[in-house]
């Protein structure tokens, strides 16, 4: 339960005292394995973070002691939080807003921390209703990064404060962008067409090589649609039609100076974005997978699509054993969607979206007890350092250093897009319907339009003050 009055004016001084943090210039400053100061007696609080694994996926926030290297050290953080702070470390094997509305409702606290979707926090209009606290209130270096990038930070904002963030330095909730993108070098070789790592380091990863390849990686010949050869296909969700978009520096929402949300759909970049894809569709040089779940790559792995399109979690092996990490035979990689005539290389091309995971504090959890164990808890885990953090996911997920390097980039630039806020599948069926002819473009934009104004305000411009 939450400690108040006298112990919490205690744990303020021991913070005071203890506290050997400077100002660094550095976004993301170093950490040593062991923060320096006495130890702070908190007297035996528990620390409930809730849930045990992140999505349905491996990853695992209480894993078993010796599954791999990464896991000890996360168990041996635990090990050292609970001695430093004289505190008890709980993880919970899921997270239940539910059951925290219900504890809450009875007076009884739920968690200090739970990982939650986006999607969910917003549209339960938790933090709009007040039942979690703001990070930015409490006493901890938020930007310093150990917390996330701007792009996550962005996910909690609301009326001028930070809602959520992520334990960056432990890789847990990995980040959940879209649109991810990656290639299959072997369908590229046999058509003759170059790596998007070479037309990138030629400065002519764009559009117009795109539509090139789609048009070599193209094999129709067989009776059998599911036969057919495209250089990528169309799923349910419109993977395509956002990348498009953001490759083109669209974007579907936007905050104004005053911290407002307005539709920014209709625009010309996206119009453009969208005609592009249609001009592929029109030629038929998307394949049509639909009716396929968008968890399906098979495709992909059986040299059927040379790219293919989806969250980030599809490429990295730890989060689903039936994703393209763990069904791909041979070697695959990682790239971009292509930019398009109007892309500003300052906007970032993929986004933490609706379905992005991020820890939030729920406003009967102590932010006393926060301030003190979150910058100790969340710093590189034993043995790494701010350089060596993600080694072990480097060996374990990627081909190439190239690869690698443009998964950062994903993770440390994407932006936050506010879909949340906005009614996401109706959107999604208007993009698709765009692109396959059913609807004008500007008609189509201009109807959907009002209706995410409408849910922007009723969700989020209507609360602030």
């Amino acid at each position: 339960m939450k400690k108040t009055g006298v112990i919490s004016f205690l744990l303020l001084i021991c913070f005071l005292i203890s506290s050997c943090a400077s100002t660094a210039e550095e976004i993301i400053p170093e950490y040593e394995a062991q923060i320096s100061g006495e130890d702070i007696d908190l007297l035996g609080y528990e620390y409930i973070i809730a849930a045990g694994t992140h999505g349905g996926g491996q990853v695992q926030l209480l894993p078993e002691p010796g599954s791999d290297i990464r896991g000890d050290r996360l168990l041996q953080r635990y090990a050292d939080t609970e001695k430093k702070f004289n505190i008890k470390m709980t993880i919970l094997d899921s997270c239940s807003l539910g059951m925290f509305m219900t504890q809450y409702a009875a007076g009884m606290k739920y968690a200090d921390l739970l990982i939650s979707q986006a999607a969910e926090i917003a549209t339960g209009r938790y933090v709009q209703s007040g039942f979690f606290l703001p990070f930015s209130d409490m006493d901890i270096d938020l930007f310093s990064g150990i917390y996330g990038t701007k792009g996550m930070l962005d996910a909690g904002y609301f009326d001028g404060k930070y809602y959520a963030i992520m334990s960056y330095y432990w890789g847990l909730p990995s980040p959940y962008t879209m649109p991810a993108m990656w290639y299959n070098p072997g369908v590229l070789s046999t058509y003759q067409q170059a790596s998007p790592h070479e037309l990138d380091e030629q400065g002519e990863w764009n559009w117009a090589s795109f539509e090139k390849i789609c048009e070599a990686v193209h094999d129709t010949s067989s009776p059998d649609s599911k036969d057919h050869v495209y250089a990528v296909s169309a799923l349910s969700e419109p993977f395509l039609e956002l990348a498009a978009m953001y490759s083109n520096s669209a974007r579907i929402v936007t905050m104004d100076d005053n911290g407002r949300l307005y539709c920014t759909l209709n625009s010309p970049n996206t119009i453009e974005a969208l005609e592009f894809i249609k001009s592929l569709e029109d030629r038929k040089l998307i394949g049509n997978r639909r009716n396929a779940d968008n968890q399906d790559v098979t495709e992909f792995v059986e040299d059927r699509n040379a790219f293919f399109l989806q969250y980030t979690h599809s490429g990295l092996s730890s989060e689903d054993p039936n994703n393209l990490a763990n069904r791909m035979d041979d070697a695959y990689e990682w790239t971009l969607f292509p930019t398009g005539p109007s892309y500003d290389p300052s906007m970032s091309r993929t986004a933490y979206s609706f379905h992005s995971r991020f820890y939030f504090a729920p406003v009967n959890s102590d932010p006393e007890v926060h301030t003190l164990v979150l910058p100790y808890l969340f710093q590189p885990l034993p043995g790494e350092t701010t350089e060596t953090w993600q080694d072990v996911l480097e060996r374990n997920n990627f081909f190439t250093q190239e690869s690698f390097d443009i998964y950062c980039k994903i993770r440390d630039e994407a932006f936050y897009d506010y879909t949340p806020y906005i009614p996401y599948n109706e959107m999604n069926s208007v993009l698709s319907k765009v692109t396959t002819g059913a609807s004008v473009a500007s008609e189509a934009l201009s109807s959907i339009e009002t209706v995410i104004q409408a849910s922007l305000d009723n969700l989020y411009n209507n609360y602030l003050d």
